[in-house]
């Protein structure tokens, strides 16, 4: 009977201690939130496909509850790319609309756009499935919503390419 007892407390203890609900905080893209088990054991790089979940749905709707914008992950890997806190913010925490996420050339897309004004002011995260690095475009142009877009590489670099930041 004490073996009754003792599994049931712990089992109380366990079923308190639920992770926090995912928050979407512009410069807490390091690291999952302390004592959030589901979304370290998800934000570690060696688990193949952890975001393939994210493909078919917005970057706003969540999956097991964390929004593709706000998994551990993601954010880790676009700080790394965007060092700058104001692009960064633009790109995970700005309000947006969006398009569905797609699976492009062994990678993960997703795009949104500054609402009202999609196409002077949009990004892209182009992501490895595992989310390991990314890539983001950033378009910012109010005169023109012809391009080119600046790209920020996981190793480092910036490129210009042709148009807005790609949706699919």
């Amino acid at each position: 009977m004490t073996r009754f007892w003792a599994c049931l407390t712990t089992l109380a203890v366990i079923s308190c201690s639920a992770p926090a609900p995912e928050q979407n905080k512009a410069d807490t893209a390091t690291a999952p939130a302390p004592g959030n088990a589901a979304a370290a054991a998800n934000a570690t790089a060696g688990t193949a496909g952890i975001l393939t979940a994210y493909v078919g749905r917005h970057p706003g709707e969540s999956v097991d509850g964390v929004t593709f914008r706000a998994h551990p992950a993601v954010r880790t890997a676009v700080a790394a790319t965007l060092t700058d806190p104001a692009l960064r913010r633009f790109v995970l925490d700005s309000p947006a609309t969006d398009a569905p996420i797609v699976a492009r050339d062994g990678r993960i897309l997703a795009w949104g756009c500054e609402p009202h004004n999609c196409g002077y002011h949009n990004w892209s995260i182009s992501i490895t499935p595992d989310g390991a690095t990314a890539d983001v475009c950033f378009y910012d142009d109010d005169d023109s919503a012809d391009g080119p877009s600046r790209w920020y590489l996981a190793g480092g670099t910036t490129e210009e390419r042709p148009g807005n930041c790609p949706s699919e």
